[in-house]
């Protein structure tokens, strides 16, 4: 991944294109990742950061309106009320774009010639960590501890993509885990001065969402672990899945 790709966002991002804002923010991600890696000096990984920093409040935003404007209509509003609270969210929203300030970027250098050994050895501490906490993080009811869980388990899918694409059960746990943090989102947002009413419905509807997602985790995770103990075994040897016959030429 390299600094350049994020250039022709900038200006799409600078418009406040949805599309745009998610994928500078995964792309922030996924170029810090491989940074931290290479031991990249700390004020590339630092500009990263800050992009991550500048556009998360306007994604988390948007993600926000998304499933509080579907839960509404969940609850039979009626759409009068609903496109009443998308204007009133989308004239926020330019608020935060009006404000919004990217960082300059440093070009991101070529990746050295013994970068997947370090992602190898990289990806057998985290997947080792990742576990250990694990027994703390699925008993725990704590919303900070789930999602700081789900950061290192972000950083892991990275780590493991330098290696080979992720595996489906590490892609599933990520997607409950979002929806878990997505409740999280928009039980925050209507939690305090929230003048649009179903607060309590929202609420209801938003908590039990997190729950199912938390239950989906803990039901996909001795998948998980299995995956986990794989890569400590193998020494972070992964091999990229073999490719079906139909899919070969």
């Amino acid at each position: 991944m390299k600094g350049d790709e994020f250039r022709p966002l900038r200006e799409a991002l600078i418009r406040g294109e949805p599309e745009a804002v998610h994928e500078a923010r995964k792309l922030s991600r996924q170029v810090g990742a491989e940074l931290s890696l290479d031991g990249a000096p700390r004020k590339a990984r630092r500009a990263w950061r800050d992009l991550r920093r500048a556009v998360a409040p306007l994604r988390d935003h948007d993600v926000t309106g998304e499933h509080i404007a579907a839960a509404l209509k969940r609850l039979k509003v009626p759409q009068a009320e609903v496109g009443a609270f998308q204007d009133a969210w989308a004239h926020k929203r330019q608020g935060m774009l009006d404000e919004l300030k990217l960082p300059e970027l440093p070009r991101v250098p070529e990746q050295p010639g013994n970068f997947k050994k370090k992602a190898r050895s990289a990806i057998v501490k985290q997947a080792q960590r990742l576990q250990d906490d694990a027994v703390e993080v699925l008993a725990a009811s704590d919303s900070v501890v789930w999602h700081e869980w789900r950061k290192d388990l972000k950083q892991y899918r990275y780590t493991h993509e330098v290696l080979a694409p992720a595996p489906q059960i590490l892609k599933d746990t990520l997607d409950a885990l979002g929806r878990m943090q997505d409740a999280e989102v928009v039980l925050d947002a209507v939690a305090h001065d929230w003048p649009h009413g179903h607060r309590d419905a929202l609420i209801k509807q938003e908590t039990a969402a997190r729950n199912r997602a938390r239950t989906a985790v803990r039901k996909l995770w001795p998948d998980l672990k299995a995956h986990f103990q794989d890569v400590q075994d193998s020494k972070g040897k992964i091999k990229k899945p073999r490719a079906a016959k139909s899919d070969r030429v």
